[in-house]
Order: C-alpha cells, then sequence, then structure tokens
C-alpha cells in the first residue's frame, strides 16, 4: 500500500522543458514504479546552444521537439505522458477543461509564470535559477499564503520586453517592429539581420545563418550567446547570466521531488520557498518564507479569482501539505 502510494504520480502537468524542466523528466524517470499522467508543455525545439545545461539532449537530439524528448526519455516507465508542443496559453485553449491539479513550472520568465497561476491550477510547484542561487516554490491559491503571482509582482516601472531587445539588438527605435516579430514568432528576415549586423557593427555573413528563425531564438543565440561578442571582439558588450550546468539541474530534481511528494500525500514544506546559494557553504536552514502580497493588486486577492478557483476545486481550503488530487 505504501509503495503504491509512492508512485501513484497522478494527472500532473510540467509546463517548459528547459534546463529545469529536462532534469526533472531526468529524476522522474529514476522513479521506480511512477506511475500516472504527465503532461509535457513546451512548443519549443532543442537547439545546439541548450547542450551545454541539458541533461537528456546530445547532438543527435538538436531539433527535436523538447515534448518529443520527454516521452522519449520516460518511454520505459509506467507513466503515461503526453507531449503538447505549443505555448502554455495555446494548450489551454485547445484543452477546454481548466482544471490542474498539480502544476509543475519550470519557466524562464516572470510574465509565463503569471499566465500559469492565471489559469488557477490547484497546486503549483515553481522551480528557478538566479545567479547566485536556485530554489524551489510550493503555492496553493485559497489558503492565505503567497501565490506564484505573489513571488513575481512587477514593482515600479519597468521597459517591455520588445522595448528592452530592441535596445539589445542595437535599434531602440525598432521597438515596434520587434514586438510584431515577438508576438508573431516569425522569422527574422534578411532585411532586418542586415540592420542588427549594421548597428552593432559585426560582419553580415556569420549572422546570415539565423535568417528565417524566430526573434526569440535569434536574440538568444547571437546576444545572449555571446556571437556579437566573439565577432566585436569584446568591444560589443552584452551582460547575459547562463546558469550552471548543475545549477539548473539542481533545481530541476528538487521539482520532481516536490511533484512526487505531494501526489503521495506526504508532509511538504510549511514554507512556501527553499532556496539554495551556490556561493555559500550549505545552510542549516534553507527555508525561505514569502509573506502574500500586501498591497492587494494580485489575483489571489481578487473576489473573482478566488470565486473561480473554488468554483472548480470546491470551497475547502488547498493547504501546502495536502495530496490529493
Amino acid at each position: 500500500m505504501e509503495r503504491d502510494r509512492q508512485s501513484a504520480l497522478g494527472e500532473t502537468h510540467l509546463i517548459g522543458l528547459g534546463a529545469i524542466g529536462h532534469s526533472s523528466l531526468w529524476a522522474l524517470a529514476r522513479q521506480s514504479g511512477l506511475s500516472g499522467r504527465l503532461h509535457v508543455v513546451d512548443h519549443e525545439a532543442i537547439e545546439l546552444s541548450n547542450l551545454q545545461r541539458y541533461v537528456l539532449a546530445g547532438q543527435a537530439e538538436v531539433g527535436l521537439s523538447k515534448a518529443a524528448l520527454a516521452t522519449h526519455a520516460l518511454r520505459s516507465t509506467p507513466l503515461e505522458v503526453e507531449a503538447h508542443p505549443m505555448k502554455w496559453a495555446e494548450y489551454v485553449a485547445r484543452r477546454g477543461d481548466w482544471v490542474f491539479d498539480r502544476v509543475g513550472v519550470a519557466l524562464d520568465t516572470a510574465a509565463d509564470r503569471l499566465a500559469v497561476q492565471g489559469a488557477l491550477p490547484r497546486w503549483i510547484a515553481n522551480a528557478w535559477t538566479q545567479e547566485q542561487d536556485l530554489g524551489i516554490s510550493r503555492h496553493g491559491f485559497d489558503d492565505g499564503q503567497a501565490c506564484l503571482c505573489c513571488m513575481y509582482m512587477p514593482t515600479g516601472k519597468s521597459k517591455d520586453e520588445h522595448q528592452l531587445v530592441a535596445e539589445e539588438l542595437g535599434m531602440p527605435e525598432a521597438h515596434e517592429e520587434v514586438k510584431t516579430l515577438l508576438q508573431t514568432n516569425t522569422g527574422v528576415p534578411n532585411e532586418f539581420v542586415a540592420r542588427v549586423a549594421t548597428a552593432m557593427a559585426v560582419p553580415f555573413e556569420p549572422l546570415a545563418a539565423f535568417v528565417g528563425q524566430p526573434l526569440r531564438s535569434f536574440y538568444q543565440q547571437v546576444i545572449c550567446g555571446g556571437l556579437v561578442f566573439q565577432l566585436s571582439d569584446g568591444s560589443r558588450l552584452v551582460r547575459t547570466v547562463v546558469p550552471m550546468a548543475f545549477q539548473s539541474a539542481l533545481a530541476g530534481i528538487m521539482l520532481a521531488a516536490d511533484l512526487v511528494k505531494h501526489s503521495a500525500g506526504f508532509p511538504m514544506s510549511p514554507t512556501t520557498s527553499t532556496r539554495v546559494n551556490l556561493l555559500r557553504r550549505l545552510g542549516s536552514h534553507l527555508h525561505d518564507p514569502k509573506a502574500k502580497d500586501s498591497s492587494g493588486r494580485c489575483i489571489c486577492s481578487d473576489e473573482d479569482f478566488i470565486a473561480a478557483y473554488r468554483l472548480k476545486y470546491g470551497c475547502a481550503v488547498e493547504q501546502l501539505s495536502n495530496g490529493s488530487a
């Protein structure tokens, strides 16, 4: 009986199959006898620049859908894996049923995390990495504690993504064009890449290989990946943060562990967040309490969202230690 309880994952969603998501899949594949239905959601494909941190991918997987790779990685387990190679919003719209009992979040941006919480899953485990640390946070919604949105509430005035990307590409005046390219996910045209090369004062030929790729992928490889820095011999400085390989791997393992514990009904940490600082000796206290947003701006303080959550899951308050699905 105890073994069955430990092995039943129920219906779980894993959103985001980057370095953290890959590590979660790696850990789940090694959990003996794990059963249930796992939905994996990610619209991207494996790229060459991913291999340094992706524990399941090698040269042969470049170009393969991340969602498809997840089904391959778990093919020898009793888990029933459903791959959804699309963005979260598209998946939710197609699914029709907005009941999500347990969701693991391994996404890159705050905006994407806010979108997941907006769909009102019953319970969320969220894994993340930062420059010096990594961690896992756990969220109900109607429980008086911090929801996922509370962790990523915007403060102050900040520039939109399209404005920041346009500036990084050296073409701040093209922010509306950049906005359209980001929204439509269309490939960058030859003329656009040529303008970037001119703005960055680098040769066009090395950038030509990226013509036709979505702008976000182009930006990640050319700017974040350091290509412009290399082509300019370091004269064009760009700042990028790339987690260390083991950093993302550990965050993913922590995420998988929390999903399994929650599904089995084992006691969860009473603290919303657990944080590990990679630049310090492992401390005796790793919990990082996070309070519910007190401004009243978060959706977990909105009566309409609360009513929708209760309508989906009943009026009982969802506690972090509750493993019901």
